[in-house]
């Protein structure tokens, strides 16, 4: 039974991914194509495979899954991504890829009924992870394979609780990164046998970042995660890589706001397993 903490977590994810159903959605269907692509070479997409892509979102994984595979399902908490990845399957006129409501902690799937089983970027905003990865090696097959792709943030505990701290303030949804070493055990206590970790640096414009989880300059969220973002520039004490952006002199005379963007970098990790 879920807990009121759970309930609530769940709305604020709701609540986030409605809000930013458009701005989010473009951004992920363009920018991350080249990392779905890449999580689909790692756990061999055949065409005889079935698989499933949960907390898809917009369709991220299951839309580029689709022309390599038999079929593909997605299923995403947020009613507003659900419709947003329909949406975007049709318009793309892909037959064999289908989208429903449902919670990635419990899927409505029978064990064993897939080929494939991913999810990105969508760990760090469940309270308990495991039990995604549990899901996915239930529901794929004997020899069947599970993929994962997050962001990641280093071993040290403090550098982590940082990094957490700033995800947090630019998103309430956000729980908490893991580690490579967390993501190994988590695996391996779902029973699966990793075969692939590769890590995978992402250059971001601090600006576009805000403004992809709804916020712009004056937002209270979007300034006080620039300034916890500052005080780590100097020592970067939560692995961000930030760096002031070069100031543009004909930008500056146009703005109403001069201060500088921020140059920073999301490390992402790919993970791969094979169940037994």
């Amino acid at each position: 039974m879920a807990t009121l903490d759970e309930h609530r977590q769940k709305d604020l994810i709701r609540d986030r991914f409605t809000r930013t159903a458009e701005v989010f959605g473009n951004f992920v269907l363009q920018e991350r194509a080249a990392e779905a692509d890449k999580l689909s070479r790692f756990v061999e997409a055949a065409a005889h495979h079935r698989a499933a892509d949960l907390a898809c979102g917009p369709g991220t994984l299951a839309l580029r899954f689709a022309p390599s595979v038999r079929w593909v399902c997605g299923l995403d908490f947020t009613p507003a991504m659900v419709l947003r990845a329909r949406g975007t399957a049709a318009s793309q006129q892909l037959a064999n890829v289908d989208f429903a409501r449902g919670d990635a902690q419990s899927v409505p799937f029978a064990d064993g009924a897939f080929d494939l089983a991913a999810t990105s970027y969508s760990l760090h905003h469940i309270p308990h992870p495991s039990r995604v990865v549990r899901e996915m090696a239930r529901i794929v097959k004997p020899g069947g394979r599970v993929g994962v792709l997050d962001i990641r943030v280093p071993e040290d505990s403090r550098v982590a609780e940082v990094s957490n701290q700033i995800e947090r303030l630019r998103d309430p949804s956000h729980t908490r990164t893991l580690a490579r070493s967390e993501f190994g055990k988590i695996f391996a206590e779902a029973g699966l046998a990793v075969t692939h970790i590769e890590l995978e640096e992402h250059p971001r414009s601090f600006d576009h970042w805000l403004s992809v989880a709804g916020w712009h300059r004056g937002d209270e969220a979007y300034e006080s995660t620039r300034r916890l973002m500052e005080s780590t520039i100097a020592n970067d004490s939560a692995d961000f890589h930030p760096s002031y952006a070069p100031l543009d002199p004909a930008a500056l005379a146009a703005a109403a706001d001069s201060r500088p963007d921020i140059h920073m970098v999301n490390t992402s990790l790919y993970i791969v397993a094979g169940k037994p």
